[in-house]
Parts: structure tokens; C-alpha cells; sequence
């Protein structure tokens, strides 16, 4: 009986290792898993093309795709986060835009000691490597590699069907109120190349300058693109059919493009860029124009924002 006791004791101490191994193993499995949050929309986007979006345990207000986003706890903006609420789900790694992140967020982020990743993307061919990178970091690889492979063979594509397509002057408007435009600094500004177009401001030294309508007159484009849908696109666009001077404006040539779409370093920005394309396309072949392009809005005034650019 004796013997039937320690035996059964036996079994009962390596079921009780066992288990406990188990335990340790699923714990420490588990540590290897990053807890993620994104504090930008395109990076929110990046990290799920690349197969991390079940690491993803918060995001940005403005994150709101993929629709799985919208299930995924809010930690404010990068200009006005919620620390309290972003350190109750215990991140490991904070994911975060290095031009979009002001100074301030930075170094109080870093205060926290919480382990941060620094990214920023100013060519088109950066997205594919970012998604590399982001696969590295979240630990889905094999799903990251054929994102990048996916996106670069689009890529390509596009450049090949729009080599040598004739150039055209465009103006690209983020904002109307004051104007805003982008200079050769930012991706749009190979986007518009891509296409066969050239930003009437890519010798600007600032990202996103300031402008006023008579520097946009002065360089009388033949297209202008407006950062803007809807209604509020639609807006815009009238605004500028009271300057039936300009090229673009004549030739009715002032067209609005998705901003969610060319807007985010991702990679659906190459639906974007194909919108882009195909505008300007239609601008190369489009018949003389009809009507007047005034009709709709009064005579323009320009803005009193000081031209800093001529």
C-alpha cells in the first residue's frame, strides 16, 4: 500500500511540473507577443497590412481604418494624448509619427520610459519598407513580406504606365482657409511626378507652406487637385471659378481627390495615386471648354494671407 501511495505521489508531483512548465512556457510565450499602440491613422493602416492588427491594444482618435480599428480602445491625439488611459492598457511598444508627433508628446512619452518606435515615411518605396519593418517588430514576417510584395509590384506598375505621359502644371491644395499647399518635400510631390505632373510649388523649402491666390495666379496652372470630398470639396472647388483666369479653371480642370487616400503614407495611397493619374489623364484628353467658368460663384477676392513665396 505503501508503494501504491508514493507512486500515486509520483504521478501527481510530475502532472503538477508538468502543468507548471506549461504555465511558464504560455507566460512567456505570451511576453513575446507585443501589446502595440499606434498613434497615427496611417500607422494604424501600416500596422495592419503588415498582420499586426490583433497586437494593436490602442490607437489614435483619428484611426478609423481598417473598419477592425473602430473596436480598439482611443488614447487621444498625439497633441493632447491620454497618458492615464494609454498607460491602463499596458503597452510594450508605442508606435508613433516622427513629423506628426510634436516635441512635447515625444519627450513626455519617454519620461514614461515606455519603449518607443520612431517612423516616418517620405518616399513612396518607404511604405513597402516600413511594412517590412513592422512585421519585424510585431513578429508576423511571412504576412508583412507579401504586403511589401504586394505594394512594390503595384508600385511598379503604376510608374511603367505613367513613364512619359506629357507634363502638366499642378497646383495641389490642402486647405483653402488660409491656403495651404504641399512642397517638393512631400510624398504628394511624387505622387504628381508619378502621374506626369509638377507641383507649381516643389522649390518651397517648408512642408506645408502658406500661400496666397494671386502666387497660385502667377503660376497659372493647368490643373488644380483639392484635398477635400463631400460637401466641403465641393465648396472649395466653387471657389476657384471665380478666377476665370487661370488655366485650370478655364479648361474646367479643378478637380477634388479622396484626402483619407493620399493623406496617409499606407499603402492604400496607391488608390490615390491611381485617382491622380486618372485626372490628370482626362485633363490631357479633355475637349475645349464649354460654358462659363464662372457660373456658380461670384467674382473672388484673394486672401489676405501674406504670399511668402514669391
Amino acid at each position: 500500500m505503501a508503494i501504491g501511495l508514493l507512486r500515486r505521489a509520483v504521478r501527481i508531483l510530475s502532472l503538477a511540473f508538468a502543468l507548471s512548465g506549461a504555465a511558464l512556457w504560455a507566460a512567456s510565450a505570451a511576453e513575446t507577443v507585443p501589446r502595440i499602440i499606434s498613434l497615427s491613422p496611417h500607422i494604424t493602416e501600416l500596422l495592419f497590412a503588415a498582420g499586426a492588427g490583433g497586437r494593436i491594444v490602442g490607437v489614435d482618435d483619428l484611426s478609423d481604418y481598417p473598419e477592425a480599428a473602430a473596436g480598439i480602445a482611443r488614447v487621444g491625439e498625439p497633441g493632447a494624448l491620454d497618458v492615464e488611459g494609454l498607460l491602463k492598457l499596458k503597452p510594450t511598444l508605442i508606435v508613433l509619427w516622427d513629423s506628426g508627433t510634436p516635441p512635447r508628446t515625444k519627450a513626455e512619452l519617454k519620461r514614461l520610459n515606455l519603449q518607443l518606435h520612431i517612423t516616418d515615411q517620405h518616399h513612396l518605396d518607404d511604405i513597402g519598407t516600413t511594412l517590412l519593418e513592422f512585421g519585424r517588430l510585431a513578429g508576423t514576417e511571412p504576412v508583412a513580406a507579401e504586403a511589401a510584395r504586394r505594394y512594390q509590384m503595384d508600385l511598379a506598375q503604376l510608374r511603367a504606365q505613367y513613364e512619359g505621359r506629357p507634363r502638366l502644371k499642378v497646383f495641389y491644395q490642402v486647405w483653402d482657409r488660409p491656403l495651404y499647399t504641399l512642397s517638393g518635400k512631400h510624398m504628394i510631390n511624387e505622387v504628381l511626378s508619378l502621374c506626369g505632373g509638377d507641383n507649381v510649388f516643389g522649390e518651397l523649402s517648408v512642408l506645408a507652406p502658406a500661400i496666397d491666390r494671386e502666387a497660385v495666379l502667377t503660376r497659372n496652372p493647368d490643373v488644380i487637385l483639392i484635398a477635400a470630398s463631400g460637401a466641403e470639396g465641393t465648396r472649395q472647388k466653387l471657389e476657384w471659378n471665380g478666377f476665370s483666369d487661370l488655366r485650370a479653371v478655364q479648361t474646367h480642370h479643378v478637380f477634388t481627390v479622396d484626402p483619407t487616400l493620399l493623406g496617409r503614407n499606407a499603402p492604400r495611397i496607391l488608390l490615390g495615386v491611381r485617382e491622380v493619374c486618372g485626372l490628370l489623364d482626362a485633363a490631357r484628353g479633355a475637349a475645349a471648354p464649354v460654358g462659363d467658368p464662372r457660373t456658380g460663384a461670384g467674382k473672388g477676392q484673394p486672401s489676405p494671407i501674406k504670399d511668402s513665396v514669391r
